[in-house]
């Protein structure tokens, strides 16, 4: 498999892991990240593509990174993903089940795009459960000219949600546990519910409170809760035990710790995995979805 270049864009910062997938997970030969000027991405949107533009040439410059195959990771409330559970079938039969879902669900947009990942697939019922996803074409194409703009070549534009999702299927340490997974992009949290292991629900919401503070950490606490109830309302019989940190500063941690354990679950950095080969210097959970992205789906 050739080397990528792994780049998640947030509204704040942008990830880049450089390395190739491996049979159950990847290897990372060199990992880096900077800060973007501030407005020039906000949710997933760019605002202002001269900025992002000169931010990621030097960023690319500076870190000698590869621009030859570039596989993006992106995201925002512009992707609608539902996980459904479909029947097995032939492809076309498939695109054009999803097609009918996302129309039927609200999701229906001028040009749109579909696609989906597989979560699992029940072997007595014969019927696999997805992650689906819907977005504007416009919005791919934004992403398909900045890459010219700054002189890379697109290998893959993929939804930054699906990498959080390989990665915790590469870490043993996970695989039959409940928890969330927070991703701390900027302003604003990722957080992934995930039950026995599996991908079962996320949301991204805006953080009102300056990172690093108690009122943060409160603010956080009540998210969390807020997961908690939605997993009682499910009646799950696996309820939330522990959640997961990526992308946080050693401040987000220590705010939140009291929150978390207040509602009696364990609280950690994301763990790091065999499968993932990294640089001595450089920790999983700093570049959790940029690292994500390279593993094969």
């Amino acid at each position: 498999m050739p080397v990528l270049t792994s780049l998640y864009l947030c509204n704040s910062t942008v990830y880049a892991a450089v390395g190739s997938p491996t049979a159950n997970g990847a290897k990372i030969t060199a990992a880096c990240q900077t800060e973007l000027p501030e407005g020039c991405l906000i949710n997933g949107i760019i605002t202002n593509e001269a900025e992002l533009t000169a931010a990621l040439q030097g960023f690319f410059a500076a870190n000698e990174l590869p621009t030859q195959r570039v596989a993006l990771a992106v995201g925002g409330s512009q992707f609608n993903h539902p996980v459904l559970t479909l029947p097995r079938m032939s492809e076309k039969k498939r695109a054009a089940v999803l097609t009918r879902e996302f129309s039927t669900g609200g999701a229906d947009v001028t040009a749109p795009l579909d696609d989906y990942m597989l979560l699992s697939t029940d072997k007595k019922t014969k019927a696999d459960t997805v992650l689906a996803t819907r977005v504007e074409s416009a919005v791919i194409e934004t992403y398909i000219n900045l890459a010219a703009a700054c002189g890379l070549k697109p290998y893959s534009i993929d939804l930054a949600l699906a990498g959080q999702i390989k990665l915790v299927r590469a870490t043993p340490e996970l695989a039959g546990k409940s928890f969330v997974m927070l991703q701390f992009d900027g302003d604003s949290l990722i957080a992934g519910l995930y039950e026995k292991g599996q991908y079962k629900y996320s949301t991204r919401s805006r953080l009102f409170n300056p990172r690093g503070t108690e009122a943060s950490g409160t603010e956080i606490g009540q998210k969390l809760s807020g997961l908690i109830q939605f997993q009682t309302a499910a009646k799950s019989e696996h309820p939330i035990k522990a959640v997961y940190f990526g992308g946080s500063t050693a401040a987000d941690l220590a705010v939140c710790t009291p929150a978390c354990r207040a509602l009696q679950l364990e609280v950690a950095p994301y763990p790091s995995t065999p499968n993932i080969k990294l640089p001595d210097h450089v920790k999983l959970a700093d570049i959790a979805l940029a690292a994500g992205n390279l593993i094969a789906r």
